[in-house]
This record gives structure tokens, C-alpha cells and sequence, in this order.
């Protein structure tokens, strides 16, 4: 989102304070920087300075979030520019142009990285969420390309150092600074980052194609068992405006459902229709805890504290049947709708639409 506005953060303020205060962050995405590397900095395209609409965001009675990549520069920033040294080098002793020997980066490529074996990068990684934390009220952070705190091919300050430690460093110096916060991984090491993050992005980048909706979906339900375990799992936004079927949206809402994780919300939400809304509501707070589903990922189950809940879900071309066996006699609603289904003691018997999903509640008797 490289055109964030102050303007986009106080419009849903008052929306979400008045609609659904359930969504307890505000998070600032990617844009309101300069530059890539330069954090502490404001955009001119972003308005306001950042620090007063961070402070707008807490005294709506909300949490401020951040989003930072802090293992990156791009070319153009202060780091770049000032602190040569801070970067981790190519084998001529040249600043590593990422290009070379990974992804070069998805906006003001290509990117540099900053040397994490360093104790002056270590330094100002500290400082950097010490600011945030400490002086902006930043409670939660979402660190993305962090795979590039661990880059292949680089020369790093400590010459012992591998790439898995170089990272941890890096992580080690994030976290003293960060404090208490919310720690969110994206793009990266998924073992190296063991112990070092709260949440993990448990699948690529959600979009508004069902071709997106299907793939993420699996990858969430085959990372599903992490959650709880290893981290809170984030199968990136919900999104529930855009030109796709009903169908469509009931199954990427009861995928995610089925998930436990955080639920973002990456909607307008100023744009959202009241019977969306309303399902949005219905995914919180989260559960935490993650369905268990068959070896074909169609069928889940998910136990809580307060109910069971049976998830169907259909991505295939074509209508489809589900005879799904009971231990016992419940009565079963639809979750999204609250409509009654009926009293069923041994099968559960149902047909979907392709591309749709349904949750269901099953109160015993």
C-alpha cells in the first residue's frame, strides 16, 4: 500500500469505533516512509506526521500497529547513503544488490540489506523499535521481507557469522527495543525464527481472484497445526468486497474461520455492506485454536471451550456431497446465518455449490 493517507487511517477510525470496535489494532502499512530503511521518517505523500496519527489511532481507544521491513534499504535512503558500512557486501566489498542472489524486492528495488552481524546495525535496530515502542505507542509490529535478514551469498561484518545467525541477531536486537509488543513475521525463516516472533504469515499475499482465495486457503489449513504450537498464525486479510460470487467469499471467510488465527481485515471497511459486516463480526475474536481436517482438506472440525463447529469446505469445479458422520445427536446451525438445520443423531448430510465454504455450529443435546 505505498499510497497510505493519514486521510485512509482517520476515515476508518471513525468507521470501525462506530461499527465494529472488535478490530482492536490499527495498523499503518507499508507507505508512509520515504524511503525503504529510513522508519523514523514521514512521506510527503502520507500527510500528517506519523507520530500524530499514531497518537490519533490511541486516543480513538484503539492499539497502534506498524508495519516495517527492517532488514532492507532501498538506494535512495538515509541508511543507504550515510552508513555504507552497515551493509552486508558483495564479493568485491561492494553493498550487496539483493538482485543478484535472490528476489530483488517488490518495490524500490533493488534492495540492500543491513548487516545484522554488526553492532552498529544491532544498534539501530534497537533504537529504531525502542522509538516505535517507547515514544510512538506502537504495541504491534508487522516485520515483513524478513528473508532477507538471512540473504544468501553476502559477506557479512562477522566473518563466523552463517546467515541463520546473522538473522537472529538482527531478531535479538528487534525485540530489546520492541519490548512487550506483538511481533508478526512475514517473508521469513520459518525454523530460524522459532522463539522470536508472536505471529507467523502462514501463506503468500491474499488477493481478490478465487484462483488466490484456493491457494492460500491450502496453504494456511497445511500450516493450520503451527498455530498455538510454534506462534498465533496469520492467514493474512480477510477480504470481503470485490466482484467475486457470494459463494466465493463464504469460502475464503470459513477457510480463514477454520484457521484460529488473527483475523486483519484488509477491506475499505467505509465501502462494506451491512451482510458483510456482519460476517466480519462473526470471526471474532478468533479462536486460536485451528480445525482439524480430513487428508482431502474438506472437512474440519474445530473444538472450542464454548462449541464444536463443523467446517465444509468446496473448491472444486462442481457441486458437492458431504455425508459427514456424528458422534452424537446435535443440533445444527449455520454459524453465518443462525439458521436452525435441523436435530441429526448419526450423519450430517449436505450438498455445496462449487467455491463455497460453509461453518456450522453443533449444539448437543
Amino acid at each position: 500500500m505505498p499510497d497510505v493517507t493519514e486521510k485512509n487511517i482517520d476515515d476508518h477510525l471513525i468507521y470501525i469505533k462506530k461499527n465494529i470496535p472488535q478490530l482492536k489494532y490499527m495498523q499503518l502499512a507499508d507507505g508512509y516512509q520515504p524511503h525503504m530503511g529510513d522508519w523514523l521518517e514521514t512521506g510527503n505523500a502520507f500527510g500528517k506526521s506519523i507520530q500524530v496519527v499514531l497518537k490519533e489511532i490511541k486516543t480513538a481507544g484503539f492499539e497502534p500497529a506498524i508495519w516495517v521491513a527492517p532488514f532492507i534499504c532501498d538506494s535512495n535512503s538515509n541508511v543507504f547513503k550515510k552508513h555504507p558500512a552497515w551493509l552486508v557486501k558483495d564479493s568485491t566489498g561492494k553493498p550487496l544488490r539483493s538482485v543478484k542472489v535472490t528476489f530483488g524486492g517488490w518495490r524500490l528495488a533493488p534492495w540492500f540489506v543491513l548487516d545484522a552481524t554488526n553492532p552498529q546495525v544491532q544498534q539501530h535496530l534497537t533504537h529504531v523499535f525502542k522509538t516505535m515502542a517507547a515514544q510512538w505507542g506502537c504495541t504491534y509490529f508487522k516485520l515483513d521481507a524478513n528473508f532477507w535478514g538471512a540473504i544468501p551469498g553476502g559477506v557479512y561484518f562477522d566473518k563466523k557469522a552463517t546467515r541463520t545467525s546473522a538473522y537472529r541477531s538482527g531478531m535479538k536486537a528487534i525485540l530489546k527495543g520492541a519490548g512487550n509488543a506483538f511481533i508478526l513475521g512475514c517473508n521469513h525463516p520459518l525454523w530460524p525464527s522459532l522463539g522470536l516472533i508472536s505471529g507467523s504469515r502462514s501463506s503468500n499475499d491474499i488477493s481478490r481472484e478465487w484462483n488466490t482465495f484456493s491457494k492460500t486457503g491450502d496453504e494456511n489449513l497445511s500450516r493450520s497445526w503451527q498455530n498455538g504450537k510454534l506462534w498465533w498464525n496469520d492467514p493474512d486479510c480477510v477480504l470481503l468486497t470485490g466482484d467475486l460470487s457470494q459463494n466465493e467469499f463464504m469460502y475464503h471467510a470459513s477457510l480463514l474461520f477454520s484457521t484460529g488465527g488473527l483475523v486483519l481485515s484488509g477491506d475499505d471497511l467505509t465501502t462494506i455492506t451491512t451482510e458483510r459486516l456482519a460476517i466480519l463480526k462473526k470471526m471474532l475474536p478468533p479462536h486460536k485454536t485451528s480445525a482439524m481436517f480430513n487428508p482431502s482438506l474438506d472437512i474440519g472440525w474445530m473444538k472450542t471451550a464454548k462449541a464444536t463447529f463443523l467446517i465444509l469446505l468446496n473448491k472444486d469445479e462442481q457441486e458437492k456431497k458431504f455425508a459427514v458422520p456424528l458422534s452424537k445427536s446435535y443440533q445444527i446451525i449455520d454459524y453465518w446465518t443462525d439458521e436452525k438445520k435441523g436435530i441429526y443423531k448419526t450423519k450430517w448430510n449436505e450438498t455445496l455449490p462449487a467455491h463455497t465454504g460453509r461453518v456450522y455450529k453443533l449444539v448437543s443435546l
